[in-house]
């Protein structure tokens, strides 16, 4: 299996962000080397180190927005709830306390369609589906994880965004290449899966010490809620920050790193699990701790 990414391939929604080309597959930066200076003014300081322990449990933001009076278009997902108090948003971000209504039948045709950029009825994405097998949702995505993190064995790439068969065909790219091939293989499995833009933790990036970085992953409709598959890093867990949520177009991510330049993370807690005999599997008001410094 090939090793996940770091978010260092993450870096093309920046560049989309920060220079709106008219066709988004267009390079605006000469080098690969150029673009990461682009983001690295775009990374978003972690007020602590958090340790793999917190992020595979509960951890609630308190996010700022330096611009007064902003506090954009928080997505409540199955795993991220959002409060939005004056210049400040509360997300609780884990596995499955979200409060994300069920989609209507449009919206899950939307998700389960192909288009120009999750072309899932390409024939050598449906083939490359097709050895996903399992009998749950859950079993085919794991399949279908490893799987795109064994096909991109490629360059990294960040200066374009790739449809999901030109990034099976070269197999370079970034997190959005990951994201948007395995949603056209879960759609071709007829698997409704859509694209998230946002933030994602790591302990180093860029150089820099315990920051957020743009990121993208896949979310899928389990028969249930949706549920967030990470090709580029493995897993998902809660240093994910859910920014945008669309159909894995590039249109859906303009603007998303301009907010990001505006954000301040003003504090980030840990909280235990439901106590034993709860079974709701969401959040309880219960004394929190804090991340590991």
């Amino acid at each position: 299996m090939a090793t996940p990414t770091s978010p260092l391939r993450c870096l093309v929604l920046a560049l989309l962000a920060a220079t709106l080309p008219a066709r988004a597959d267009e390079a605006p930066f000469a080098s690969n080397a150029e673009a990461e200076r682009a983001v690295r003014a775009l990374l978003v300081a972690s007020p602590y180190k958090m340790s793999e322990r917190a992020r595979a449990g509960t951890i609630r933001y308190t996010f700022e927005h330096t611009a007064s009076g902003t506090t954009g278009d928080w997505p409540e997902t199955g795993e991220q709830h959002v409060e939005i108090r004056g210049d400040r948003v509360t997300l609780t971000v884990c596995a499955d306390c979200g409060r994300e209504a069920a989609p209507s039948a449009a919206e899950l045709q939307r998700y389960l369609a192909a288009n120009a950029w999750v072309d899932s009825d390409d024939r050598a994405i449906r083939a490359f589906a097709r050895g996903a097998t399992g009998a749950s949702v859950d079993s085919r995505m794991s399949a279908l994880v490893l799987a795109v993190q064994k096909h991109m064995s490629g360059a990294i790439d960040f200066r374009r965004y790739a449809t999901a068969t030109e990034a099976f065909a070269s197999r370079e790219g970034d997190c959005t290449e990951f994201a948007v091939l395995l949603a056209a293989a879960a759609r071709a499995r007829g698997i409704p899966a859509r694209v998230v833009a946002g933030l994602v933790y790591d302990s180093r990036f860029l150089g820099r010490s315990h920051a957020f970085g743009p990121h993208t992953w896949v979310q899928v409709w389990t028969g249930q809620r949706w549920r967030s598959y990470d090709a580029a890093l493995g897993r998902f867990d809660a240093g994910h920050v859910a920014l945008r949520v669309g159909d894995g177009s590039p249109q859906e991510t303009y603007g998303v790193m301009r907010r990001i330049s505006t954000l301040r993370i003003v504090d980030a807690v840990g909280l235990p699990p439901p106590p034993a005999g709860d079974g709701s599997g969401r959040i309880t008001d219960s004394v929190p701790t804090t991340p590991e410094r």
